[in-house]
């Protein structure tokens, strides 16, 4: 367990939350053996998160409440670029014919905080999901737009697929990849997070050049080829990403 942070009591609230998610539905026993907890301690956290509403007793199981919904919806409406790109996202899924997410950066990962069109399931991508920047075509779309000395900073080789020669593995290769991303204004996923599917995903920046996210589109791969994804796609993704930008800023 990690002791670094301020208020240990809150961390391991959270590990009980992440824990009881993965299960779907536990017991105090099974929570405590699997996160080398005393039953009292992960006894005392599910209690009080059952009076606070966020889990949920049947039983002697617990399982997450949709509490922890309504606070991801309500913080997501405070997020002005949120408010300026919904309905965009919701046209760009309609236009494309593939699932389209918002994308911001938040400590250092791409959050897919607002996805559209996923209702056949055929890609990973949902909302709430987390990547690490530089391993993802919208966080790649977000990276090139920070200063390269931030870049540095963020990069570690362990970040990026070492077996794969789809994508760029050294510091040095992916610094080439940012300058290509920032000039273009445009980032392409070709099967690296999942075979079989593409992305393409253009930031959305400022006056300033920084991006505050990116706004992208995902399929399969074997729609998302050729001149559909090079031209079509890539076309529809950055005339989104652009209209976002002018009602933002």
């Amino acid at each position: 367990m990690d002791e670094s942070y301020p208020v240990q009591a809150t961390a391991t609230t959270m590990r009980v939350v992440e824990e009881l998610l993965d299960r779907g539905t536990a017991g105090v026993t099974e929570l405590a053996r699997e996160l080398d907890l005393s039953k009292g301690a992960v006894h005392n956290h599910l209690k009080t998160l059952n009076q606070l509403e966020f889990v949920v007793r049947e039983d002697r199981q617990y399982r997450v409440g949709s509490r922890f919904l309504d606070l991801a919806a309500r913080a997501r409406e405070t997020m002005p670029v949120y408010r300026a790109a919904r309905s965009e996202v919701a046209r760009l899924a309609r236009s494309s014919g593939e699932v389209a997410a918002l994308v911001v950066e938040e400590h250092d990962a791409a959050a897919y905080i607002l996805v559209e069109g996923n209702e056949a399931g055929e890609t990973a991508v949902r909302e709430g999901i987390r990547r690490p920047l530089p391993a993802d075509a919208a966080g790649r779309a977000i990276l090139a737009h920070r200063p390269e000395d931030e870049i540095r900073s963020l990069l570690t080789d362990s970040e990026r697929p070492t077996d794969d020669d789809r994508v760029a593995t050294t510091e040095t290769a992916l610094l080439d990849d940012l300058r290509t991303v920032r000039e273009q204004s445009v980032a392409f996923d070709r099967e690296e997070q999942a075979d079989g599917t593409r992305s393409v995903a253009a930031p959305l920046t400022t006056d300033e050049g920084r991006a505050v996210g990116a706004v992208c589109v995902t399929g399969p791969a074997n729609r998302m080829t050729g001149k559909r994804l090079e031209e079509d796609i890539t076309g529809l993704v950055v005339s989104s990403a652009n209209s976002i930008s002018v009602d933002l800023f």
